[in-house]
Parts: structure tokens; sequence; C-alpha cells
């Protein structure tokens, strides 16, 4: 670990040192010595012929060595302490940062240990619900549907799932949502103006109006987004809670490593023991928000 220089962030319980500036994390002042758990820089990636292609866009050299290629950007994942971004040209800084607070260090939460999966998650009377959902299902809709009604937003497109003695437990990510502007003033979401932004980009961080809790917030229910004429919870097999799992962990490019698979396998075990995983099914209608939060709750309720 490398000696940080003050103020540095905070993400995900972890201190970070970064050449980007990064508005979407809270500042965090430290002493002048103290060491950073996460650096960022902008430099040469150095990727090494040996790397093997994973989805396309992932090159995998070993558990702590991780390579994405993206097409404004090249960045290298290692040993869960740090993060070099390789920017191809004149790469706006809010794209940079997308990517970095995005897929970068979702890999590298996995490289540390972390159970990630592709969700949002909010708080509900004090127990953690997450949505899972490929990309462009609607998990950041439903999340804004909660933060309209009055609900804390967790973390938004990325869940860190931690066991304890209690259970399965979901800890906060970074005090943001994507949203697109026009949907924040068409439904005057409760959130504050992005920084730092790029024309290059629909969707921007927007800050939340509250920190994010400290200990991770114990997760009473996973729910999967799917597409519908009417809105229907619905149950699944032990089999297909183990499937949804799976096909949403958050690095299941790296799942064909064996060893990144076994791990993956038990953990998606684990949590489907734990909690309850069921199906979702909504119209996708903007108009339908207040519906869906209600329809959910009912579920929970219930339930209890």
């Amino acid at each position: 670990m490398r000696a940080t220089a003050t103020p540095s962030y905070a993400a995900f319980g972890l201190t970070v040192r970064s050449d980007l500036d990064l508005p979407e994390l809270p500042r965090r002042d430290g002493s002048a010595g103290e060491q950073a758990d996460v650096t960022i820089t902008v430099g040469e990636v150095g990727r090494p012929e040996v790397a093997r292609a994973d989805e396309g866009t992932i090159e995998y050299v070993g558990p702590d060595e991780y390579y994405l290629t993206f097409e404004v950007v090249d960045v290298a994942v290692r040993d869960g302490r740090e993060i070099v971004v390789a920017p191809k040209g004149d790469v706006p800084n809010e794209i940079l940062r997308h990517v970095v607070l995005g897929p970068a260090f979702n890999h590298l939460l996995h490289q540390r240990g972390h159970f990630v999966l592709h969700a949002s998650v909010v708080d509900v009377d004090g127990s953690a619900v997450a949505f899972l959902g490929e990309s462009g299902q609607g998990k950041t809709t439903t999340a804004m549907a909660f933060l309209l009604d009055g609900y804390r937003v967790l973390s938004d497109d990325v869940a860190t799932i931690a066991f304890g003695d209690d259970g399965a437990a979901v800890r906060g990510g970074y005090p943001a949502i994507k949203l697109d502007p026009a949907v924040v003033d068409r439904f005057d979401v409760p959130v504050g103006e992005p920084r730092g932004i790029s024309d290059a980009r629909e969707r921007h961080f927007h800050p939340l109006p509250y920190e994010q809790p400290s200990e991770p917030v114990r997760l009473e229910r996973v729910y999967v987004l799917e597409d519908g004429k009417r809105f229907e919870v619905a149950g699944f097999s032990p089999e297909m809670r183990m499937m949804k799992l799976i096909e949403n962990t958050y690095t299941a490019g790296l799942l064909s490593d064996d060893a990144t698979a076994v791990s993956n396998f038990g953990q998606c075990a684990k949590l489907a023991a734990a909690v309850d995983v069921k199906r979702l099914r909504r119209p996708r209608d903007l108009e339908g928000v207040p519906r869906l939060v209600e329809r959910v709750i009912g579920d929970l309720e219930d339930t209890c």
C-alpha cells in the first residue's frame, strides 16, 4: 500500500487515493502519512501478451490481475489495491469516472473477496432490498421509484454482499445515482446537481441527499426484474434461484476461471439459502413507478 496525500476519498469502507477528481465520492480527511486501501492513477497500462480475453472487454491474467478494454480507455486492475487508467486521446473526465467507479472498481472489489452482484439496492424500514437485472432492465429506475417515495438508495447498479452470523447484508455504495437530467426534472427527484459533466453522456451521477451507512444493512429480499404486461411477483425454484444469482454476478465474464467459478457458486448458494429470491415482472412505463413501489412493499409485508 502507498502513502496518501490528504484529502482522500471513501468508498465501500475503503480509503481511495486518486489522480482523477471523483466528486461522486465523499472526501475523507486523513493524515499525511496515512496509507490508502486503493490507489487510482493515470498512466500506461502495460498489458502483458499472456492475457486471455473473456467476454470481449476483460482480459484475465490471474485472479489478481485483470485488464479492461473499452473504446476510449484501457484499465488495469491489480491485487485489489490498484487501478491504472490509460485514456485513448482526450477523454472527458466524466467518462473516465464512469469506467473507474463502475466496471473497474467492481472488479477490484471482486479481487478483494467481495461478492458483487449487478443490482441496485434500497433500504426499506432498516432492511435492504435488491433488484437484479442485466443492463437496461431498469435497476436504477426502480431505485429511483423508491427514492421518490422517501426510501434510501443504498447502491446503484452494484451490490456488494457480506455474510455474517445474522445472514447476508449489503454494504452501502457511492452516495450517488445515475439518472438522465430530463427524468430528474420530470419527476422532481430529490437529488443534487451532477458535477463535472460531459455532453457525451446522457446519464450523470446525481448526489444523494444523505451519507451511506457505515455498517452493512441486512438483506431481506432479492427481486429479479423482468418485463411484463402487468405487475406480478412470483417465486423461483431453488435451482432457478441459483441460476438467476449466477447470471447477475457482476464478474460473470471471469467464471471460465475454475477458482473464480467455484468461489462464485459457493457464494450464490449461500445467498440463495439465506434470502428469498423472487421474480418481479412489471410494465416498462415510467408512469407506473408508484405502483411498482406499492407492489414490492405489499409483497414484503405479506411475507413478514
